[in-house]
């Protein structure tokens, strides 16, 4: 792998990664960043996590995040970024789509079974 002027080969920190996304996600969509938050779900050992915000006027929020194997460099995130905000990007669209009754489904953990 051939090494540009001035690239490290160290992978990129999270917020590095947070930052690159929210410089290229679409502006329409209200995407927040979410620094600070740490959560560790992936089943993928060794990845980077950047975790962003959706919220929807009930009041429900989405946590979305990218995951990004730490043995990526910056310039084969950024080449891969196209990809992972798009993927970011269709969350928040999906979940700004669905009906708050769902949102309130989903706050409540299914604990609110409408009548059938």
């Amino acid at each position: 792998m051939r090494q540009d002027a001035g690239e490290t080969q160290d992978p990129p920190t999270d917020s590095q990664i947070r930052a690159l996304v929210s410089e290229t996600l679409a502006g329409d969509l209200d995407i927040t960043p979410m620094a600070g938050f740490k959560m560790d779900l992936s089943a993928n050992a060794g990845f980077k996590k950047a975790f962003f915000s959706v919220r929807c006027e009930c009041g429900t929020a989405a946590v979305l995040s990218v995951e990004v194997s730490d043995q990526k460099t910056m310039a084969e995130i950024t080449e891969a970024m196209p990809s992972l905000v798009d993927r970011l990007e269709s969350q928040a669209r999906s979940f700004r789509a669905m009906p708050c009754d769902v949102h309130l489904r989903m706050r409540l953990g299914g604990a609110s079974q409408g009548p059938t």
